[in-house]
């Protein structure tokens, strides 16, 4: 009798095991699948939605020389409610370290190695080479006012985030490059009024508009360094070059990438993303 026992606790144990074991393989299978190019246009990576935990793993992982920032945004994705999993759970468990986040990044590259890395580009670009703070010398307001409705030339969405400062004050507080690059475009806009864009090392471009003058006489293909200063925030747009003070003084940041999002989806060339959650993390540095 207790042999028979025996062996049914057994054979218990070992469905048990094989269940676990076969839950555990789907579970990572799911989470791998999340991942590829096309996700990249979506809405939901666009706008991208960050806990005030994947900010502080986010600023852990600017220190380590392992895990990058836009590492750890590629392994949580697909459990932070852009994937396929959206388990809160599985999210608090990977944002308790990097050692965990290293763990699954492991696994997602063992089974869709591609996919990964195709996503992981395109967060690199937005989050690697962020260094620094974009306004010195005073307090700043922004909300997350990503697409929210902006009239002027017609009815769009708000692609950036807007630095209100402490005094409504033109040419007073200095504008800097959160991050290393190049100087890819610079001059007059009739929205952006005096604006200039960085692309960065890892191919994001961070647009800075409405500033009130130049810190120097900056060309196209010009180098500038993270925390370089870039100019004055100002309230210049919205006419012909030189208009200024039809708004309050504010800096706006735009983040745009080139992304491949795969043989089906195609190309996307200068793909805008929310600034607010890289503010957020730029301002922890």
């Amino acid at each position: 009798m207790w042999r028979i026992f025996s062996r049914r606790l057994l054979f218990l144990f070992f469905l048990i095991s094989v269940s676990v074991w076969f839950s555990g393989y789907l579970y990572q299978q799911s989470a791998a699948g999340a991942l590829h190019a096309k996700v990249i246009g979506t809405d939901e990576f666009r706008k991208m939605q960050l806990s005030n935990q994947t900010l502080s793993l986010m600023l852990e992982a600017s220190a380590s020389e392992d895990i990058l920032p836009g590492d750890v945004m590629t392994i949580l994705y697909p459990f932070s409610g852009e994937g396929s999993i959206k388990t809160g759970r599985s999210t608090r468990s990977l944002e308790s370290g990097l050692s965990k986040i290293a763990l699954w990044r492991t696994r997602l590259i063992r089974r869709n190695r591609n996919g990964y890395f195709a996503l992981r580009e395109a967060y690199a670009a937005i989050w690697n080479d962020v260094e620094c703070f974009p306004v010195t010398g005073t307090s700043v307001y922004y909300e997350n006012s990503w697409m929210f409705e902006r009239n002027y030339g017609g009815k769009r969405g708000h692609e950036g985030t807007d630095l209100m400062p402490a005094a409504d004050l033109a040419g007073v507080f200095p504008v800097v490059s959160m991050t290393d690059g190049v100087v890819e475009k610079i001059g007059w806009l009739e929205q952006g009024g005096y604006r200039i864009g960085i692309r960065s090392p890892s191919g994001g471009y961070f647009y800075y508009a409405h500033l009130d003058s130049y810190a120097q006489k900056f060309s196209e293909g010009d180098a500038v360094f993270a925390g370089e200063q870039l100019g004055m925030m100002g309230n210049t747009g919205y006419g012909e070059e030189g208009t200024a003070g039809r708004f309050a003084v504010h800096l706006h940041v735009g983040i745009y990438i080139r992304a491949d999002t795969g043989e089906d989806g195609g190309s996307l060339d200068e793909l805008s993303v929310n600034p607010y959650w890289v503010l957020r993390y730029a301002a922890m540095l």
